[in-house]
């Protein structure tokens, strides 16, 4: 084998690790992400299955604490529809979010639960490994269908960290792995 094989061989060879670098990059970044849709979807979840329990109509509220110690006081009281009580639906057809909970609703604007007043938004702190925290903007509705049916529209976001893990490749040039990379950390 010649030194020119051999330089040719380790220029493919370098191709292909950066390409698996680039891979593995990119798959991390994609598990971090549904990590946090996930946390998201379980905390929606445990808001919804806690009102669920209550009969509909109870005006009891339900205290769920985070682990900053933060104690939530969740309203269960709804109203008639279309609109219900608590965080604001979208009720234009035309709207990509019709039925859901309004996005660009203000947190204030939401009546937010404390440890006093019942509400209808919070925003939970979920502690994670590392001593690190994410904090969700949960916000939720109730329409009283019937005197035993209700429906509850749930929605759960992540607020923070606002540091993201984003990986992007300069445009124009060859990126190291260190240049792909950001620091994730809160």
């Amino acid at each position: 084998m010649s030194l020119i094989e051999l330089m040719i061989a380790m220029v493919v060879l370098a191709v292909g690790l950066g390409a698996l670098t680039v891979l593995f990059i990119s798959s991390a970044s994609a598990d971090n992400r549904n990590s946090r849709d996930t946390s998201a979807t379980l905390l929606a979840q445990l808001v919804l299955e806690q009102i669920s329990a209550q009969h509909p109509n109870s005006t009891a509220s339900i205290i769920l604490t985070d682990c900053a110690g933060t104690q939530w006081d969740i309203a269960t009281a709804g109203s008639i529809g279309p609109t219900g009580t608590g965080a604001t639906l979208v009720i234009d057809p035309t709207s990509q979010y019709y039925g859901a909970i309004d996005p660009t609703q203000a947190y204030a604007a939401v009546p937010p639960a404390t440890a006093a007043v019942p509400g209808y938004a919070m925003q939970y702190v979920d502690c994670n490994t590392g001593g690190r925290q994410a904090v969700y903007d949960v916000r939720w509705n109730i329409i009283n269908v019937s005197p035993y049916a209700r429906m509850i529209t749930v929605s759960s976001r992540q607020l923070s960290p606002d540091r993201y893990c984003r990986y992007c490749r300069p445009w124009g040039r060859t990126a190291s792995a260190k240049e792909l990379y950001r620091d994730c950390k809160g």
